[in-house]
């Protein structure tokens, strides 16, 4: 996943209300923990939906979120 790829959220019965929307990745952060780099690092990804709200994912919520169509 790279900013500017479109986004579709997979998890209907979620309690947001993005449904069927697709979102934009707005940012994609991968960070490491300098005092404990072997254990405590991740990947955070910023959408924006069209309501204009921003969601972050961390990488273990990134299987809800699919790829519809990848940035140029």
């Amino acid at each position: 996943m790279k900013v500017g790829d479109l986004v579709k959220y997979l998890n209907p019965d979620s309690f947001n209300d993005y449904g069927d929307q697709v979102g934009i990745v707005a940012e994609v952060n991968v960070w490491v923990d300098k005092g404990a780099p072997d254990r405590n690092f991740g990947v955070d990804v910023k959408v924006l939906w069209p309501n204009g709200q921003i969601e972050s994912f961390d990488e273990h919520e990134l299987d809800l979120v699919e790829v519809v169509n990848e940035a140029g």
